[in-house]
């Protein structure tokens, strides 16, 4: 088994679902299994579809989770389709868990280009065999303001405009390849000198061109309002978010989904990693939990 991927917050995630049915849960970013795994020995009735739209994530989950056979429907897609691809109310799901992050398999994986401390190449698409632009795509054509939109709005990078400038000036003799590129341009920039517990500046530019090249936000605010019309009465949605953007959208629309009586908020405010968490696995330190009951 391979289970460098830690499941965040797994005990909250546990505890919420042990509120409902417990007959069948979706993990619909399953990365390694690792929360796929603790749901089917928590809950020794249930049954998980695990989804993710990684082929070679969905590979590994189904190595890890081999012992539960059938217990486990695997599927390659974006949770963003779920309710399209599956008829969550006649198949009585009873729990949803999304976990967008990038998993630590994947981010120490050099040929994906998550990672700005892992050299490889600037790719970051997270269905590698799908195809859209890479990273190096977006930072060899795009313009300058357009360079500058991306650094700020999915990464809020203190001053975006001067580093797309620079980025612009760099690929007029070298064209963008690696993660190390990058790395290094954003320290000459920020003239980054480690100290601990400081983020690496490098780290926000990275999330935004990931956020960027996977057009992760697109589609967020109506799947989840959608919630109410495709789960039954007392299922329970769990959704882990990494950065400000997300959690916004998720918490706005959650509250709405309330306001209209169409769901009942479990935590008023979010959950966050405990400090024992954080120590075992630092990733997990932006982490925000959020959860709803459908009315």
């Amino acid at each position: 088994m391979n289970f460098q991927h830690y499941p965040v917050m797994n005990r909250e995630v546990l505890a919420i679902f042990a509120g409902t049915r417990k007959k069948l849960f979706v993990d619909c970013t399953v990365g390694g299994g690792g929360h796929s795994r603790h749901i089917l020995a928590a809950f020794a009735t249930s049954r998980v579809i695990a989804i993710d739209q990684d082929g070679e994530s969905l590979a590994l989950a189904g190595e890890n989770l081999r012992d539960f056979g059938r217990r486990v429907r695997f599927h390659l897609g974006n949770y963003l389709s779920l309710f399209e691809d599956f008829d969550c109310r006649r198949l009585n799901v009873s729990g949803v868990l999304v976990d967008p992050g990038i998993s630590t398999v994947q981010l120490k994986d050099g040929r994906r280009g998550f990672s700005h401390s892992v050299d490889g190449p600037l790719d970051m698409r997270k269905n590698p065999e799908a195809s859209g632009l890479t990273a190096a795509d977006v930072l060899n054509t795009f313009p300058e303001a357009e360079l500058a939109g991306i650094f700020s709005r999915y990464g809020e990078v203190p001053g975006a405009g001067r580093l797309a400038k620079a980025v612009i000036e760099k690929r007029l003799f070298t064209p963008w390849s690696s993660t190390a590129q990058l790395r290094r341009l954003v320290e000459e920039i920020t003239r980054w000198h480690p100290r601990p517990g400081l983020v690496h500046p490098a780290a926000r530019v990275f999330q935004a061109l990931r956020i960027f090249v996977n057009r992760e936000l697109e589609g967020l605010d109506a799947w989840l309002a959608k919630i109410p019309g495709h789960l039954l009465p007392g299922s329970r949605v769990v959704f882990l978010t990494y950065h400000s953007l997300e959690d916004r959208l998720v918490k706005h629309a959650f509250q709405q989904l309330q306001r209209l009586g169409k769901a009942e908020l479990i935590k008023p405010f979010p959950a966050v990693p405990g400090s024992d968490e954080v120590e075992e696995n630092l990733a997990s330190r932006s982490a925000k939990l959020r959860a709803l009951e459908v009315a």
